[in-house]
């Protein structure tokens, strides 16, 4: 499975991006399960530039861990960006 993403720049005279976004257009999915998971619980991560994967303790403290595998299928996650 490979991602593309981009950054998005708020202000695009500014030099520095806030977010990263997936180019959903040139990202190819490996499982529709991922697919269908993502549309409803977001698993892209715009700081960190990766799936993730969100866990959160007894004591409402919340952990992010990057998603390297497919949790459906087990096929490798790479990242790739792309400027256009």
């Amino acid at each position: 499975m490979k991602i593309f993403y981009t950054k998005h720049f708020d202000d695009p005279t500014c030099e520095k991006f806030t977010e990263f976004h997936v180019d959903t257009h040139r990202t190819w999915w490996c499982c529709k399960q991922l697919k269908e998971h993502d549309k409803h619980f977001q698993l892209w991560n715009v700081k960190w530039a990766k799936f993730h994967f969100k866990d959160i303790s007894a004591d409402g403290n919340i952990a992010f861990f990057p998603m390297n595998y497919c949790p459906y299928c087990g096929e490798k996650i790479e990242y790739e960006e792309f400027t256009k």
